[in-house]
Formats: C-alpha cells, structure tokens, sequence
C-alpha cells in the first residue's frame, strides 16, 4: 500500500519539484518487465500522459480502495474524482521482486507491475 499511495502521491503533484518528477517517480518504481514493456523513459512519460492515465496528473481527490496481498503480489483500486464530479478507478498491482527480476538491485522491494484504467462503476 505505501508503494501505490507513493506513486500516486508523486503523480497527483507531477510538476512539483520539477516538471515530470512525478512521472519520473513512477518509473523509478516500476516493475522492471513492466520497463521492458513500456520501453525508455521518455516513451513512458509519453504514455501517462495519454487521455487514460491524465487522471492521475490532477489535484484531485484521491481515494484508495481495500489492498488484496496474495504471496508476493498485491492489488488496490484507487479512486480519482474529475471536476466535473466523475470518479475514474485505476487499479494498481505491485509485485515483490527476486533477484532474477532485478539482478541484485531492489531485491524484495515491492514495485508497480501494472496500474489499468477501469470501466467506470455503477
């Protein structure tokens, strides 16, 4: 839980203390294949920044939903609320890595292996 409410954290104040440190937060918690799948830094940053994941740029109410830990992979949805009233749901996983995932650096560290827009609830 405190690694998703850290990159959230980090990316609802995107621009704060520099322009993309947020996003540049994330990454430095990703999982290392969940790298491998977005490619470099530059084309994650172009990825969170799509329509999708701009929620997640915003100042606004955040809200984090029950955390399901099985093993070493966890899940929480969090919740963001846009101006116009609307709730958007992400759902974020974190995975605690081996040192065959991570070649020695962050070994048992728990690290974001996928965070995925959902359709909206009801």
């Amino acid at each position: 839980a405190e690694v998703i409410r850290t990159v959230v954290e980090a990316l609802q104040n995107n621009n704060s203390p520099s322009p993309n440190a947020g996003i540049f937060t994330a990454y430095q918690f990703a999982f290392p294949g969940n790298r491998a799948n977005t490619g470099p830094y530059g084309k994650f940053l172009r990825l969170v920044k799509l329509p999708d994941f701009a929620p997640l740029l915003t100042h606004h109410a955040i809200g984090y939903g029950p955390l399901s830990v099985s093993a070493d992979r966890a899940e929480q949805e969090v919740s963001v609320r846009m101006d116009d009233g609307r709730i958007v749901w992400f759902r974020f996983v974190v995975s605690r890595q081996t040192n065959e995932q991570t070649r020695g650096r962050c070994s048992a560290c728990w690290m974001v292996s996928e965070v995925s827009p959902m359709i909206p609830k009801p």
